[in-house]
């Protein structure tokens, strides 16, 4: 078969279609992760999630190819959410911790590990809070949302045939992100008002801010962050999806499929197996990271979705043990890939306790399996 691009051979597997080979990629390396591998061998200069990849002779992980980037020592091409950002100050710190406050509400972040920081206060209480903080930092055509590092990450990419795609906060990861969780649940009940029109602003913001991205470079794919599960299912009942969502949804797949973009992508760590049944109902063409320790297997879902493309699947904590569990959870694929659709990688970052040497192995192994499975 004739060798393809990364973008061909990225595309083509979500498209359940014949490829050369299926990519070898993962969802990238905590920082402590980076740091912790540069004392057992990895090359000083080998210092970003980018980086790392080509030394292990990875493809570049989808999300590494979006035009609004964020990972470690990486540069932001287009800038996302609320611009300029939201004023962030320092009002306490110990040893440990730093506490910041301002308009970005109160966050409590560990100074020693990448843990999820601790936030008490968060932007919007109110829909005066949101009409004054949020929708006027969410004009998608401010041109300094486009940074001096975006015309070099886009070049690259087209020069080196990636498939280039965009992140596109989902319509309960935003509305999240700016009550907390917790308000979020209680404001479907005690507020709903604010959260339609915090879904309207944002469908409205997200439809501009893709035509500044189109009028620059077409996309292949869209990556939809939720995170909506934990490890006994969703977060909320089909019914409140069906009313604060799947409107949304339809609206903006439909825009999106209009303008040209190929596949729709929808992230969501915990147990989303359930999930699945509305997201592609919502027009989501493929699913990740697929978590498994929440139960999250890939087989389930592709029973109920045969056409769902997935990628991850992989149990990330198996790397932290001995060759024998990476043999375990490898000997799972060839099931799984003869049926198309599938990429392979594990269902989060790579974590810190995971020894170099492993992940060499895991990567081996893999890149031998996968050799085997060409459509």
């Amino acid at each position: 078969m004739e060798i393809m691009t990364p973008g061909q051979r990225f595309m083509r597997c979500l498209n359940f279609e014949s490829v050369d080979r299926i990519p070898v990629m993962d969802f990238g390396y905590w920082r402590q992760t980076i740091d912790n591998w540069h004392k057992q061998g990895l090359p000083a200069e080998v210092d970003s999630t980018e980086e790392v990849e080509r030394y292990f002779g990875c493809d570049r992980g989808f999300e590494t190819n979006l035009v609004n980037y964020w990972g470690d020592n990486g540069p932001i091409g287009i800038e996302w959410r609320v611009y300029p950002p939201w004023t962030k100050e320092v009002i306490a710190e110990t040893e440990d911790t730093i506490t910041y406050g301002g308009e970005v509400g109160i966050i409590v972040e560990n100074k020693h590990s990448e843990s999820i920081p601790f936030q008490s206060k968060y932007p919007v209480e109110s829909m005066e809070d949101f009409q004054r903080v949020v929708v006027p930092r969410l004009n998608a055509r401010d041109p300094r949302r486009i940074t001096p590092e975006f015309e070099g990450m886009l070049k690259r990419g087209q020069q080196e045939g990636q498939a280039i795609g965009a992140w596109i906060d989902g319509y309960f990861a935003w509305p999240r992100e700016l009550l907390g969780a917790e308000n979020l649940l209680m404001a479907y009940y005690d507020d709903p008002e604010l959260i339609h029109a915090i879904q309207r602003n944002h469908t409205d913001f997200v439809k501009d801010w893709i035509d500044v991205v189109l009028e620059r470079t077409p996309l292949d794919y869209v990556c939809f962050f939720e995170d909506m599960a934990y490890n006994h299912g969703c977060f909320i009942s089909p019914k409140t999806f069906d009313e604060f969502m799947m409107p949304y949804y339809h609206e903006l797949v439909g825009y999106l499929r209009s303008k040209g973009v190929k596949k729709v992508l929808v992230d969501s760590d915990g147990n989303s197996v359930q999930l699945t049944d509305k997201l592609v109902e919502a027009g989501a063409d493929g699913h990740y990271p697929l978590e498994i320790n929440s139960g999250s297997y890939p087989e389930l879902i592709r029973q109920r979705h045969p056409k769902l493309a997935l990628i991850g699947g992989i149990n990330k904590l198996a790397l932290a043990q001995d060759r024998a569990a990476i043999d375990r959870e490898l000997a799972k694929l060839p099931p799984l890939l003869e049926k198309g659709g599938y990429i392979p990688a594990l269902d989060h970052r790579v974590q810190p306790d995971v020894p170099m040497a492993n992940y060499q192995y895991y990567i081996d192994k893999k890149r031998a399996i996968l050799e085997k499975y060409c459509y």
